[in-house]
């Protein structure tokens, strides 16, 4: 418990907790009453983990948190921040996912000051699904915001937790498909390059399919420094929207 209330004090004090607990327990009726053992099976059989979760599909999830994100446009970011911070501290699968679709609704307003609020729900992520959210929603824009995050996103990257590892790669996936933070990305690859958890090489092959949309011979480059001992798994997907003469250049290298 002492614990739990150390984490609830990252969030500032700027927020309405009536609130909060009134739309945390309306995302939660909506998912019970969402919820179903088939859907429950099919997604453990997806996540292939075995995760707390109500048994909702992706689809009915998303429509629950957008129903949510409509609502709290006007409560503003701090307010979004909590109501979030409770989803993740629940460990449930769909309140995660939720929890990080209402701040990437908000990530525009996110400041450098935000991480320091926002960095304990890395602790929390048990899936590749749950880790690439909170990644792409929040942290991604915490990078934006503040560049020199990229030290702690390598500091992720040699955690013991591989859902951590995918969350420090899948942050700057948002970034270098724009043409940014690329020269950091590889850098935090390289950490990754030779991991044998097949999320995380599957994270990794995403951050360079993203980078080959406008950086493709910077990606090749990179690939074939790492020819000899390439995972199959990160080739296949990170060459996966090249051109025929792209990856031919790949194996000239």
């Amino acid at each position: 418990m002492a614990n739990k209330h150390k984490q609830n004090s990252k969030i500032p004090q700027t927020y309405d907790t009536t609130i909060s607990a009134a739309y945390v327990d309306e995302i939660r009726r909506k998912l019970r009453e969402s919820s179903s053992k088939e859907n429950a099976a099919q997604l453990r059989k997806s996540i292939k983990s075995d995760v707390d979760l109500y048994g909702v599909n992706h689809t009915d999830t998303h429509k629950i948190g957008l129903d949510c994100v409509r609502k709290l446009r006007s409560d503003g970011l701090a307010q979004t921040l909590h109501i979030a911070d409770q989803l993740y501290q629940s460990h449930k699968h769909e309140e995660a996912l939720i929890g990080a679709q209402l701040v990437g609704a908000l990530s525009r307003l996110i400041t450098a000051s935000d991480f320091e609020k926002v960095s304990h729900w890395v602790d929390h992520v048990f899936s590749p699904q749950t880790a690439d959210s909170l990644a792409i929603s929040c942290y991604s824009a915490c990078l934006a915001a503040k560049p020199s995050l990229v030290k702690t996103m390598r500091e992720w990257a040699r955690s013991e937790n591989p859902y951590k590892r995918r969350t420090a790669i899948a942050s700057f996936n948002p970034l270098v498909r724009e043409g940014r933070f690329l020269t950091d990305a590889l850098e935090v690859a390289e950490i990754l390059m030779s991991d044998n958890d097949i999320d995380v090489q599957r994270g990794v092959g995403v951050m360079l399919l993203e980078a080959t949309r406008l950086q493709p011979d910077r990606v090749i480059t990179f690939l074939a420094s790492w020819k000899d001992s390439l995972s199959s798994t990160i080739q296949s997907i990170a060459t996966s929207k090249l051109r025929p003469d792209q990856k031919n250049q790949l194996r000239e290298k």
